[in-house]
């Protein structure tokens, strides 16, 4: 595929975000106005359900064009993807099976068939999710016995708290990780690897991706996670994409820092012998709240 058609591909998939709204929310109102026929008073409020199958039925389909589209992009989760795509394309063709009953008039068919495909959007939806956000995006701050349920990770209880001492912390697990988890991970995490590279861990950012790796211990200037960091944010190679959350310059400031003394993964701060720049800059970084 030439430059322009993959551009081309590439801006059309964009859309998908946009268009997959529209038949949720067809089918969401359907749904309920399908429940309120059942009050004398409202039995009637389903009538047009015929016009809004039939948009559902086109949207979905449009939504899940775009998608194929944007998933020729790359980076995704390939078992997410191939889960979020079946999904999706149920979507379309039972939504197209409710239409079609609809104008055959099998009403006890087609609230069946409705039903089926709100849970399917469900599913769609949840797998998107996870593709987007991450496999416990839905669970992550649920309750533990919800969480469970949701197929989250219970994390156990820490053998200790993030230290307040600042020089108290361990450079990576308790500085650097929840920096890069919060700015890089929604195009570079476990789940969704941009450019096959991975931001996860010390040993995936020195294996780096597709443009080798993200960082040289001992030299900041030289790595390509802070070069790219510090570009102006409409260079097309500014990450994080224009649009997508910065990190502020104190963020900047410790990642700088942290590979200058040798990108460590064990021991704790006090052992680097940070300035009291680098000192202050921990001390205004959230604690702990788990």
């Amino acid at each position: 595929m030439s430059s322009h058609l993959h551009n081309l591909a590439l801006f059309l998939g964009h859309f998908h975000p946009v268009l997959v709204h529209l038949p949720i929310g067809s089918l969401v109102l359907l749904g309920v106005l399908e429940l309120l026929t059942v009050f004398p008073r409202f039995k009637d409020a389903a009538r047009n359900k015929e016009v809004i199958l039939g948009f559902a039925t086109a949207s979905s389909a449009a939504a899940a064009a775009c998608g194929w589209l944007l998933s020729r992009s790359g980076g995704y989760d390939a078992a997410l993807l191939y889960w979020h795509r079946l999904a999706g394309l149920g979507v379309v063709g039972v939504c197209a099976m409710t239409w079609l009953l609809c104008l055959l008039n099998q009403q006890r068919a087609g609230r069946v068939s409705l039903m089926a495909t709100l849970v399917l959007v469900v599913l769609a939806g949840h797998f998107g999710g996870q593709m987007s956000h991450g496999r416990d995006f839905l669970a992550r701050y649920a309750p533990a016995p919800l969480r469970r349920l949701l197929g989250g990770k219970v994390q156990p209880r820490q053998a200790r708290p993030v230290p307040a001492d600042p020089a108290q912390r361990r450079p990576f697990a308790e500085v650097i990780q929840p920096i890069l988890q919060s700015r890089c991970w929604p195009c570079h995490g476990p789940e969704k690897r941009k450019g096959s590279l991975c931001m996860e861990s010390r040993e995936t950012l020195l294996h780096g991706g597709e443009n080798g790796p993200a960082i040289v211990p001992g030299k900041a200037d030289e790595s390509l996670m802070i070069r790219r960091l510090l570009l102006p944010r409409g260079h097309d190679d500014h990450m994080p994409p224009d649009g997508k959350p910065q990190p502020t310059p104190a963020e900047i400031g410790l990642l700088q820092w942290w590979i200058n003394a040798g990108a460590p993964d064990d021991g704790i701060i006090g052992d680097l012998n940070p300035p009291a720049e680098v000192l202050r800059m921990l001390e205004a970084m959230p604690g702990d709240s788990r």
